[in-house]
């Protein structure tokens, strides 16, 4: 089989002898049946070969992309350990981490802006943030009109805990 040619010309449906009554409701005679018969055995064990060899490569292809993924998680693995922010020293990313906070108002419990969003990063992450008193010395509670009282006990806790990470730092609070 010669792989590098894309296209047989050998199975071109314009110079099949049928070419003519392909795609129509023509009904073959007995005679002509016969003829397709013989005309297809060849093209049909081709297709049975290339149906074999699409399997062998396309399972080649399935082993090739798993290898490459585990190399590519061995690799990103060990080149994370080489990133810069690992060599920042810890006082300078929570003065980062504190440049993360909300500007025009106090922080809100949302796990999708600083700073409980800063300890969702990493372990080492969320160690020096949990650390950094300034990041929890201010918050903003929401209170909905409607707030059954294990929801509001709920609130209370966190809003709590959330303060009590400001050590000794003074508290900001809007409800």
């Amino acid at each position: 089989m010669n792989t590098g040619t894309i296209i047989d010309l050998s199975w071109n449906l314009t110079q099949s002898p049928f070419a003519s009554i392909i795609q129509t409701n023509y009904v073959p005679s007995t005679e002509e049946l016969v003829h397709l018969e013989a005309l297809l055995t060849e093209p049909q064990l081709q297709l049975a070969q290339l149906e074999l060899e699409v399997a062998r490569v396309q399972n080649l292809l399935d082993t090739l992309l798993l290898k490459r993924a585990h190399v590519k998680t061995y690799v990103e693995a060990h080149r994370m350990l080489m990133s810069p922010m690992r060599r920042l020293p810890e006082e300078t990313l929570s003065e980062i981490f504190i440049r993360c906070l909300p500007e025009e108002r106090y922080a809100v419990r949302s796990l999708a802006e600083a700073p409980l969003l800063l300890t969702t990063v990493s372990r080492e992450w969320r160690r020096i943030a949990l650390a950094t008193p300034a990041l929890w010395n201010s918050l903003h509670i929401l209170l909905p009109s409607r707030l059954g009282s294990q929801a509001l006990q709920r609130r209370t806790t966190s809003s709590t805990l959330w303060l009590d990470r400001a050590k000794l730092l003074p508290l900001s609070i809007s409800i």
